[in-house]
């Protein structure tokens, strides 16, 4: 028997290693292809965001395509510009990606202009929000199918947020609710069987069940159990919040960390305030749902929460933001269109980067500007390069606290140009290249 093996970390960020036989892989690509003729009955090509070596890539890249007679792009699309130009060239088509991929998508100017081209979209990797899959539907005309499974099981079920919250399950697989409410599956695609999951579920019919967030996510702060999960359900029921992770992070003694999504009016509260006035704002709100005790001792805000190759966002990304050297300032607009990014920030003025710059008179260091540059930079292009070369730096006009300042970065062949705008002109601007080796 022909063993495949695949790296996983899950939301941990421990990688481990996953054995499934060629012959397991092959039953579930069927499986996928017999539970849905209306996408494979055309034989579309496939264009995918996601690489061939993860077990999702592996059944809906290689296996399924392979069963369904259809070609699949070689490239892998990092960008709306490679789906517009798939378009062009096979006119409609499969799309397969994460959540992640669709919600920077979202935020670009050219993505309606994709309605029509896809025969489907199919997600997996980690949570689709509800109101993301309902904005893509809304936008482009279908809505995700979102596969729900793991490395370990493979394939377990399916749903489309048009249709409900309620999850399917494939044909040939069973499952049913543990007594600490979390879901066991008896599949033909599994490395084991049963194989329980850490997923707490709630069966409405004998196959199809709710998805009720994660069981494994408990840790114990000054003696007492908290569960993460209940403390992001309090804070996402808050008018200032449109999305939030929690989790524990620093070593011996244990804190709880937020990584915060504003919402609109979030982010208007923000502007004209501080990063302190606004934290303080959530633990005089959230008191009595959160408690002193459970409370998150470091709130960033983030304009989205770092994610993998996968779509995932992993317990070791969350620790890395929560621990990053300065806060983010405050994003008020956001605008990606082909090669050019068009943003807007307004730095509170208790961000770090103003400490000591200068007494009595702040402002924003160039040292700043340049981290600031590559790190919304490296959101919006994937190739924006680690290691860099700036040339033709100038630094014109200062940057003041709770002022309004916009940066532009456009990518013109193999080198991107910047510029940190205020209202009066440039306040700093150059060029940036990849540091050749």
């Amino acid at each position: 028997m022909t063993e495949v093996h695949f790296g996983t970390s899950g939301s941990t960020g421990e990688s481990k290693l996953i054995v499934r036989s060629e012959e397991q892989l092959q039953q579930d690509a069927a499986g996928l292809v017999r539970a849905f003729p209306e996408i494979w009955a055309s034989a579309p090509t496939v264009v995918a965001s996601i690489r061939p070596e993860h077990m999702y890539g592996a059944l809906w890249r290689v296996r399924a395509p392979a069963i369904a007679g259809s070609k699949v792009d070689p490239i892998v699309a990092f960008s709306v510009e490679e789906l517009i130009a798939a378009r062009k060239q096979y006119g409609s088509f499969l799309f397969v990606t994460t959540p992640s991929f669709l919600e920077k998508a979202l935020l670009h100017d050219d993505f309606s202009s994709l309605r029509g081209a896809f025969v489907a979209v199919v997600i997996s990797g980690a949570p689709l929000r509800k109101e993301t899959a309902l904005q893509v539907h809304a936008v482009v005309g279908v809505c995700p199918l979102e596969i729900y499974g793991s490395t370990e099981t493979g394939t377990v079920a399916w749903r489309r947020r048009v249709d409900g919250d309620d999850c399917q399950l494939m044909d040939g697989v069973e499952a049913r609710r543990t007594e600490d409410g979390r879901l066991e599956v008896v599949s033909p695609y599994a490395m084991t069987s049963p194989f329980v999951m850490n997923d707490l579920v709630e069966f409405v019919s004998p196959r199809r069940f709710q998805l009720l967030g994660r069981a494994d996510r408990q840790v114990k702060i000054l003696e007492k159990y908290v569960s993460l999960g209940a403390i992001e359900s309090a804070f996402s029921a808050h008018p200032f919040v449109e999305r939030v992770r929690v989790e524990a992070f620093g070593d011996g003694v244990p804190r709880l960390g937020a990584l915060i999504v504003l919402s609109r009016a979030g982010v208007a509260e923000l502007v004209r305030g501080t990063f302190a006035g606004l934290c303080g704002r959530f633990r005089e709100d959230l008191r009595d749902a959160v408690g002193d005790h459970a409370f998150p001792r470091r709130i960033r805000f983030v304009r989205e929460f770092p994610s993998n190759e996968q779509g995932k966002t992993t317990v070791a990304a969350v620790r890395a933001a929560l621990g990053a050297w300065c806060r983010e300032p405050v994003v008020t607009d956001w605008r990606l269109s082909g090669n050019e990014l068009k943003a807007k920030f307004v730095f509170p003025p208790d961000t770090e980067c103003f400490s000591g710059h200068f007494p009595g008179f702040p402002i924003l260091p160039g040292v700043a500007q340049l981290y600031f540059l590559r790190h919304f930079a490296k959101q919006a292009f994937r190739d924006f390069p680690d290691v860099a070369t700036y040339r033709k730096l100038k630094f014109q006009k200062i940057v003041l606290p709770s002022r309004e300042i916009e940066l532009e970065v456009v990518r013109r062949d193999s080198e991107f140009t910047f510029a940190f705008k205020g209202e009066t002109g440039n306040c700093s601007s150059g060029i940036v290249t990849e540091t050749q080796k």
